[in-house]
């Protein structure tokens, strides 16, 4: 019996935080990276492009953030009959509701259902400029059809996956915030902010 009258058993709040901050730290390890890589980039790397291996390893870490981003609001907002109180109790420690970042239900199902997605991206034939993995400003439409696999359009902060784009910046935010609440929270007697 995990939830009690509608709150987490005190006890077993530390599994939530320790579940939880796996999926925090590791969104925010790949938070420094990208941070990092940008930072030590050349001021030419923005107009001359970026090396191969960069872009791919900032897209990685961009992808990371989002499936981290779907695990914590699985927790949040979950999915299957039976556990909303368990949401419920989570949303008020964290002080969550629905104009938060990780409710996107898009956000969720980028990574949830990918594959479904991109049978049906695929299913509707390529035609044009096909680029498997970019990291810059956003192109500018000049009436030739363009599909990007994985992009990260640095002008606006943008993450594409497929046809699914997310604005970076309220995520990373939102994702930062839950962490420093859970770490508190482990570190104080694991029990749950407002708890």
């Amino acid at each position: 019996m995990a939830v009690v009258d509608g709150r987490i058993w005190p006890p077993y709040e530390a599994f939530y935080i320790n579940g939880m901050l796996f999926n925090a730290q590791s969104a925010f390890r790949s938070i420094a990276r990208i941070s990092h890589a940008f930072e030590d980039l050349p001021e030419t790397a923005m107009v001359e492009g970026l090396d191969r291996v960069l872009t791919h390893n900032i897209l990685n870490d961009l992808q990371n953030i989002i499936v981290h981003g779907a695990a914590l609001s699985r927790y949040f907002w979950p999915v299957r009959k039976g556990h909303e109180e368990r949401g419920a109790h989570l949303r008020e420690s964290f002080n969550i509701n629905e104009t938060n970042p990780l409710f996107s239900r898009e956000l969720r199902n980028a990574i949830e259902h990918f594959d479904e997605r991109l049978d049906r991206y695929l299913s509707q034939g390529i035609v044009g400029v096909v680029i498997p993995e970019y990291v810059g400003p956003k192109p500018i439409d000049d009436g030739v059809p363009g599909h990007l696999f994985r992009a990260f359009f640095t002008d606006v902060g943008i993450f594409r996956l497929l046809d699914s784009d997310h604005e970076m910046e309220p995520i990373v935010s939102e994702i930062i915030r839950i962490k420093d609440l859970l770490e508190e929270a482990d570190a104080s007697g694991s029990r749950l902010p407002n708890a």
